[in-house]
């Protein structure tokens, strides 16, 4: 009779394990770059969502309102441009209160966050 064999040999695992070490050299700086780009969406989103609660406090208080870039903290990303917005009570931006902030993570990629004259806060 045969001998039987059951399970593998340590050439085939070492062979297997080889692959898959390869396969994570290639995806690694995939991850990398995809996980800064969540972090500028995630940034510019929260940026935005804060600049429109400013502005809709400032319509609803009736009263001008600042927002202050300066004391929110972006992990892994720097803030640059305007960092100060400030609207009237009627939701445009006073003058002078309107810009351009930007968010820029350590590749260098980045994302605006742009708060026109007529009061539009958008992400691009």
């Amino acid at each position: 009779m045969g001998r039987r064999k059951n399970g593998f040999t340590l050439i085939e695992l070492s062979v297997v394990t080889g692959i898959i070490g390869v396969i994570v050299l290639l995806a690694f700086p995939t991850l990398a770059n995809f996980k800064e780009r969540i972090f500028l969406e995630t940034g510019a989103t929260q940026l935005v969502s804060d600049l429109r609660t400013t502005q809709i406090k400032a319509i609803c208080l009736n009263e001008e309102r600042v927002y202050d870039a300066s004391s929110v903290s972006f992990p892994g990303l720097t803030l640059g441009g305007n960092r100060q917005f400030q609207f009237s009570r009627t939701g445009n931006p006073s003058p002078g209160g309107s810009g351009t902030a930007w968010l820029t993570g350590r590749t260098g990629a980045g994302r605006r966050v742009i708060v026109s004259s007529a009061g539009r806060v958008r992400s691009e």
